[in-house]
């Protein structure tokens, strides 16, 4: 499927944010713009660490829970999530 005509596909288009930065980078002297970059470059590696340390603690937990759910003997592929929330919060309910 092709965009409408006269369009670029979003994944091409830049965001509002990145033409916002741009522009603002645009109008200061070259300097201050390369202390500028170098600030936020900085900053989306630390949000990335942060988003990816977030990631491997989810992974880690649904993990942690799977195990929980077959050391107390029930088949995780069985299970409806409302039936995985009650056991994992009130432990081994009678079978």
């Amino acid at each position: 499927m092709e965009p409408p005509s006269g369009q670029t596909p979003p994944s091409d288009r830049p965001t509002p944010d990145a033409e916002e930065e741009a522009a603002r980078l645009a109008s200061m002297p070259a300097w201050r713009r390369d202390i500028m970059k170098k600030k936020m470059d900085e900053d989306r590696e630390q949000k990335r660490k942060a988003d990816e340390q977030a990631k491997q603690a989810k992974e880690k937990e649904e993990k942690s829970e799977l195990e929980r759910i077959r050391t107390l003997g029930y088949d995780e592929t069985k299970l409806a999530p409302w039936q995985r929330q009650i056991i994992l919060k009130k432990g081994d309910i009678a079978k």
